[in-house]
């Protein structure tokens, strides 16, 4: 385990712990009458585990991998849902988490004991009214609740903007894509380009003067996926005072391989830094969250019949029947594990600090790297 007395870890980009909402579903009651705090059984002991100080934790998007419980046909519902699941545990006197909402409450959590959470959202679905209806009510009902960074989209099309599977259609942001971008700025809110097309992506740099993200990416030069982004999309996200968080998915570090190294990681590490500089660098895993059935012969249909159907966990690969290696018209492929050998979940995840001393990482290199660009980053949005 990283000792946080050394390194600071920002994980740039986690799905909420998909155990988490289902245990706190059920035993909600307990919550609220008896004292009992989910988030310190279920999910700090991962974080623990992981090694990290704060997560940038995304409550819902364009698409749920949740196959169980979680995914409602409105996105809004689903990420207030599980906001309101935060917001309650707090509420209950859990001090085992913090959602930072303002520079002060990034100084309460390394004054602490506590986990730093910063919410998101992964593509602005939920920001969408009903049909034919685009206001900003649901960007600034999630805001008040605590919502702090926007990934305006999936890979796939919704109302603010396209997604990597849709670069053909060249499409801007919408109408209303700009306006959340406004609207984001003057509420401080960071915005995230992952999973944007690149004309998107060249609209929102025109649109805005704030630092931007791209939290779980790789570099095209390395390895050639729809989801990577250019030497030209890196730099310009470095001068927007931004970053850029390396994806631990195998399919984005080193497609052609079956099981990427963790050398594999560190060339793409290196990479960036070369084209971004050191200061604009970040790590977004992107762990798998979800309960996924171990047995993936089980029949269609096991998502409604329960946790108990037959054995689930997170470390199964996240494609299922359900989603066998594409996710809104991007392939990750199928493989044995979806990420990098060596730190393929949450608890392995600080392999990565021995490999960037090995590769010659300062000290001070490797504290911005593992989680000081990152609270820079947050620290100049939030007012």
């Amino acid at each position: 385990m990283v000792d946080r007395r050394d390194y600071m870890l920002f994980d740039a980009h986690q799905e909420m712990f998909d155990a988490y909402v289902y245990q706190f579903i059920v035993n909600e009651e307990d919550v609220l009458y008896k004292g009992r705090h989910i988030f310190d059984e279920y999910y700090r002991p991962v974080l623990d585990a992981q090694g990290v100080k704060f997560v940038n934790m995304s409550v819902g998007g364009d698409h749920v991998a949740q196959i169980l419980y979680s995914a409602a046909e409105d996105r809004f519902w689903d990420a207030h849902k599980k906001l309101d699941i935060l917001n309650t545990d707090l509420e209950a006197g859990s001090d085992s988490f913090i959602i930072c909402r303002n520079a002060a409450d990034i100084d309460r959590v390394l004054a602490s004991d506590a986990i730093g959470i910063f919410v998101k959202i992964s593509g602005g679905r939920p920001l969408q009214g009903k049909k034919n209806l685009n206001i900003l009510a649901n960007l600034r009902s999630l805001y008040r609740s605590g919502l702090r960074s926007v990934q305006l989209t999936g890979n796939g099309r919704n109302r603010l903007g396209d997604g990597v599977a849709q670069e053909r259609s060249r499409g801007k942001l919408t109408n209303f894509g700009s306006e959340v971008v406004k609207e984001a700025d003057r509420l401080g809110i960071l915005l995230d380009s992952s999973q944007l097309s690149d004309h998107g992506f060249y609209d929102l740099v025109e649109l805005t003067d704030s630092p931007i993200i791209d939290s779980h990416t790789g570099a095209k030069a390395l390895c050639d996926h729809p989801r990577n982004i250019d030497d030209k999309r890196i730099k310009r996200i470095a001068e927007s005072g931004g970053l850029v968080g390396v994806s631990f998915l195998a399919a984005l570090i080193a497609g052609e391989k079956e099981s990427p190294s963790l050398d594999d990681l560190i060339g793409q590490i290196d990479h960036i830094v070369e084209i971004a500089g050191i200061d604009h660098v970040a790590l977004g895993p992107d762990y798998c969250a979800y309960q996924t059935p171990k047995n993936r012969e089980v029949i269609k249909g096991y998502a409604n019949r329960g946790p108990y159907f037959c054995e689930f966990d997170r470390l199964t690969p996240m494609q299922s029947e359900k989603y066998p290696g594409i996710v809104e018209g991007i392939d990750y492929g199928i493989r044995k594990s979806d990420y990098i050998s060596g730190p393929d979940h949450h608890e392995k995840f600080p392999q990565v600090i021995p490999a960037l001393e090995a590769r010659g990482y300062s000290s001070e290199d490797i504290a911005k790297i593992g989680g000081q660009n990152m609270l820079r980053v947050y620290k100049e949005v939030l007012r």
